[in-house]
């Protein structure tokens, strides 16, 4: 068994010392032979009587990946076999669910695998690091899975970024992303934007203005940068759009004061730098008359 260690650190060997669990047995290299550690074995199991894990942060899976695995376990056998855990009369995966996929694939009857102890808070880590070890995870999947863990295991960022072996800052990227909304959390899965494209919509102050953002960005093949851009022109477009709407209170005044005098409805635009306009409403040809006359003004 591997030694045990103390404390958390980030990298692997801390993740799999502090939850007691071998570092061997689910380290994924090419070899032929596999020997279990003490109180695991090593046997052919049914497919039928395995289960995907419960805990799998993954959710899609790439069916032409899978197709290209399965063509390489025909060819040269299952270099590593995949690890579970007994639940009932059957077994859940902790480890190895594209190459349980696979075999599948090949129409196989048994798969060889590790069988393994473990509780429910150590085999979600595992399923997490698995696949941030193999990058299989899109950008939300990761996000979804670390939120997830903190919540399971009661984590802090920080607690986190150490049992997965991240820089902190990582982990908050990372969770940003699920306070984008549900379209734009899509595309990223769809990998149409990236995690910066993405980051960068987050700054967008009016959710009203993400379609027409996303139309420009998708049609246009911008960058990071270049989104960064547009959504902070859309931003001083829509603040600009405020302040025009906002009157300030200087011309609801006068307006109201107009609106007295005249006895009908006046508005007051006060733009910049002294200027703007003043719009007197009449209903009627009398009614512009009688303004007219309190104006002093004769009209032949």
């Amino acid at each position: 068994m591997a030694k045990q260690k103390s404390g958390l650190g980030k990298n692997m060997d801390s993740l799999f010392g502090s939850n007691g669990i071998s570092k061997q047995a689910l380290e994924h290299s090419k070899t032929i032979i596999r020997t279990a550690d003490d109180g695991e074995k090593v046997i052919d199991l049914p497919l039928a009587k395995i289960e995907a894990n419960p805990f799998q942060p993954r959710h899609h899976f790439d069916e032409d990946s899978i197709k290209e695995l399965a063509q390489s376990i025909k060819e040269n056998g299952l270099l590593t076999p995949i690890i579970v855990r007994k639940s009932g009369s059957k077994y859940q995966i902790i480890a190895g669910e594209r190459r349980f996929r696979a075999t599948k694939v090949l129409k196989e009857k048994t798969i060889t695998a590790i069988v393994r102890e473990t509780n429910d808070e150590t085999m979600a880590t595992l399923a997490l690091i698995e696949n941030l070890q193999r990058d299989n995870l899109d950008p939300i999947e990761e996000a979804r899975a670390y939120a997830n863990l903190m919540a399971q295991l009661s984590l802090t960022q920080s607690k986190l970024a150490d049992r997965v072996g991240k820089e902190r800052t990582t982990i908050a990227n990372a969770l940003r992303l699920l306070k984008l909304p549900d379209k734009v959390q899509e595309l990223v899965q769809q990998g149409q934007l990236s995690m910066g494209q993405a980051r960068a919509l987050l700054g967008l102050e009016k959710e009203s203005q993400l379609n027409a953002v996303l139309s420009t960005i998708l049609k246009e093949g911008l960058n990071v940068r270049q989104v960064e851009a547009l959504v902070k022109k859309a931003n001083a477009s829509e603040k600009a759009k405020k302040i025009e709407k906002e009157p300030s209170p200087f011309a609801e005044d006068l307006a109201l004061r107009l609106e007295d005098k005249f006895g009908t409805k006046v508005r007051v635009n006060a733009g910049k730098k002294g200027s703007g306009k003043i719009e007197i409403n009449y209903v009627s040809n009398r009614d512009l008359e009688r303004i007219l006359e309190i104006l002093a003004i004769e009209v032949d």
